[in-house]
């Protein structure tokens, strides 16, 4: 049996129950493909493999308010930025890049300015950088743009 503490609300829905109904609604939700699905069936694979019990956890607390939880999570969240500083700088990248879609998706395809506003009001820190390069590759967005330039018959 596997217990994961996350501090991450959109990882523990996930784990609790959006990625079964991801899978049989075909990895869509309301008709349209969830964001990075590779990603989230590779997580399904593995999960078949593991009894898994997942349990949120408050990140963002003070000091004297923190549990043993809260301080284990402050260490973690310390421990996998090391450990990210010294094997892949890439996967930060990808996971701001990760994050950056699913704002961008979640907040509406409101473009840049409104994406960051979106995450900055959650306590989510990306760059304008990162923004723009999800909305540049956003295929809704480039649909939308699309559709503006067609002149009705």
């Amino acid at each position: 049996m596997l217990y994961l503490y996350t501090d991450s609300w959109m990882v523990a829905n996930a784990l609790w129950g959006w990625l079964q109904q991801w899978k049989r609604s075909n990895w869509q939700r309301r008709g349209k493909p969830i964001w990075d699905a590779p990603l989230w069936q590779d997580i399904a694979a593995q999960l078949e493999k593991v009894v898994l019990k997942v349990r949120h956890v408050d990140a963002h607390i003070p000091k004297n308010l923190a549990t043993e939880e809260h301080q284990n999570n402050q260490q973690v969240d310390q421990a996998a930025k090391i450990e990210v500083a010294q094997v892949d700088l890439d996967w930060q990248r990808k996971g701001e890049l990760f994050i950056a879609r699913w704002a961008h998706d979640t907040s509406g395809h409101q473009g840049r300015d409104a994406t960051y506003r979106w995450a900055r009001d959650r306590g989510v820190d990306l760059s304008m950088d990162t923004i723009s390069q999800v909305i540049h590759e956003c295929e809704t967005c480039t649909a939308i743009k699309q559709a503006k330039w067609v002149e009705p018959l």
